[in-house]
């Protein structure tokens, strides 16, 4: 049981430190406080009701006071968690976003490793974590967001994608395989994910190349992995959904 004395205790920002191995993780759990976890390296998933958020290495994810979450490490990770209280959230999305993280938060990020968690709130040690929740409000969005539909029809068929991308099926042949019209897929899948079903496999594609690349893996047979014809052909796939070829946004990571 929680009393005023341990209430107290607690800063207004607190941080904490932690390697996590590959597919290990936590399953689904809330926190009283806004969270953002900074993946130093590695690439992390989040997982809610609404769908999956893949966090490449460099990057951050800002999740609400009391959403549950499932998290899970694709690759080895390692990471900063930060904790708000509902003052020090007032200025972050209110909504769970993966954030780009320049060069200035990065290091003002790596400096809080040195933070104790008995550090006192008007110190140096305070203003920084201070400087970091102000540059987390600004930071511009990432979206490598995977939506989940609820229709079982759909589900059936996304759960399929999740465990083999490769497939190159397309509604036509899901259609005869859940009993229900191209037509009729296409409009429910947009409906319940506000994409298209060929927008949602570039996203898969897109979460998968992130860890294949974070874990150094070529282009050439991560477009095999995707069941691409060619690298050229993913190399398109990619730029166009990141704004980056993939060589150029491993680069950024790093």
């Amino acid at each position: 049981m929680t009393n005023d004395a341990t209430l107290e205790a607690v800063p207004p920002i607190s941080v904490l430190h932690r390697e996590i191995p590959a597919l290990a993780g936590i399953n689904k759990y809330q926190h009283h406080q806004a969270q953002c976890i900074y993946v130093h390296s590695g690439v992390l998933a989040i997982i809610t009701e609404q769908g999956r958020y893949f966090i490449p290495p460099k990057q951050a994810i800002v999740i609400p006071a009391e959403l549950s979450h499932e998290l899970l490490a694709k690759t080895a990770v390692k990471l900063s968690i930060f904790h708000f209280n509902t003052e020090e959230a007032k200025e972050l999305s209110t909504t769970t976003q993966v954030l780009v993280v320049d060069s200035l938060l990065s290091a003002l990020i790596t400096e809080s490793l040195k933070i104790s968690n008995e550090y006192l709130w008007q110190s140096t040690d305070g203003r920084l974590l201070r400087l970091v929740r102000d540059k987390l409000a600004q930071a511009s969005k990432l979206d490598t967001f995977l939506p989940y539909p609820k229709d079982n029809r759909l589900t059936n068929i996304t759960e399929r994608l999740l465990k083999h991308p490769s497939l190159k099926s397309d509604l036509n042949f899901w259609g005869k395989f859940v009993n229900a019209s191209p037509r009729t897929l296409s409009r429910i899948f947009k409906k319940e994910t506000n994409i298209t079903y060929s927008e949602w496999r570039q996203r898969l594609n897109i979460q998968i190349a992130i860890k294949h690349l974070s874990l150094d893996d070529s282009i050439n047979s991560i477009a095999e992995l995707l069941g691409y014809e060619s690298s050229s052909a993913f190399i398109y796939m990619f730029r166009k959904q990141m704004g980056v070829s993939p060589s150029q946004f491993l680069k950024n990571q790093y």
